[in-house]
């Protein structure tokens, strides 16, 4: 199936404005690009209250839904570990939030290329200790956290998952790059022409990784030894069929089932990376942001 009309619209956008470079020359002009991409859209009415907070030394944006159960779901943006912020990712984190009556606690991680890995990793893993030892504070209960994040960000919360492994109610990932270490046939098949490139992410994983050994299973958690996968929690799975990434979130969902981790799949075959945060745009990305709520609302 060809990428519906409004995803390839979008596409077409992005591949038109990279011009004559594949890949970013700089995060700073990168960053500024991304977010008048996201300030260009309609603008957002949130339904859910907004506090802004402090999470273990980062910044973070605290939703609360109408009559909220008390579930949290904490969400890690997503970007290449270099571009991203909380407030451009309130399209799907207020539409989840409101539609699964789940608390989000979103994090701004530190980001590379000043702060390169281990940092952001470091910074998920405080925030899900910062969250335990403040349910009081956030009304929550400690043993109904849910990690969560897109492309990069759903790379911080399958590491962060194995860190905490059975402490936590589920892992909610939205094309999670999750084997830095190869090369995938998605990969190779969506290296040029989308969203996402085979240069861009060559160049994201280089501003995070510098020399880190990509099989470092922080880095890569496909790579996770059986017994730590085997304790997981329960996983919904994102996939986009035209996105490099695609492999990566069908083969860690294998990797899951055949350990006997509960494992839904919900593969959009008409669309691209990045679809998921562009309801607002993309009715993909509404269907894609209900079934991920249905997720949140059955665990």
């Amino acid at each position: 199936m060809p990428l519906d009309p409004a995803s390839q619209f979008v596409n077409d956008l992005v591949v038109s404005g990279r011009g004559e470079h594949a890949a970013p020359t700089d995060a700073a002009t990168l960053r500024t690009a991304w977010r008048g991409m996201f300030e260009a859209l309609p603008p957002l009415d949130l339904v859910c209250e907004r506090r802004d907070m402090d999470v273990a030394g980062c910044p973070a944006i605290y939703l609360l839904p109408p009559s909220p159960t008390k579930t949290l779901l904490i969400w890690f943006h997503g970007g290449g570990w270099v571009i991203g912020a909380p407030d451009l990712s309130l399209g799907e984190t207020d539409a989840l939030a409101h539609l699964a009556k789940t608390k989000v606690l979103s994090i701004d991680y530190r980001m590379a290329p000043e702060h390169p890995f281990p940092a952001a990793y470091d910074d998920a893993i405080a925030a899900v200790q910062w969250a335990i030892a403040s349910a009081d504070e956030l009304d929550i209960d400690p043993s109904r956290i849910v990690v969560g994040g897109d492309s990069a960000g759903g790379n911080l919360a399958a590491a962060v998952a194995q860190h905490f492994g059975s402490q936590l109610l589920g892992q909610l990932l939205v094309y999670p790059a999750v084997d830095l270490s190869r090369v995938s046939p998605a990969a190779s098949t969506y290296a040029e022409g989308y969203l996402l490139n085979g240069p861009t992410m060559q160049w994201f994983a280089e501003q995070y990784l510098g020399d880190t050994d990509r099989s470092d299973c922080r880095v890569s958690p496909l790579l996770a030894p059986d017994d730590v996968v085997a304790q997981l929690a329960p996983a919904h799975i994102v996939v986009a069929e035209y996105d490099p990434l695609r492999d990566d979130g069908l083969d860690y969902a294998a990797r899951l089932q055949a350990a006997g981790v509960p494992v839904t799949v919900d593969h959009h075959d008409d669309q691209m990376h990045g679809f998921f945060s562009l309801p607002s745009v993309l009715p993909g990305a509404q269907r894609a942001i209900h079934g991920a709520a249905q997720f949140l609302s059955g665990l």
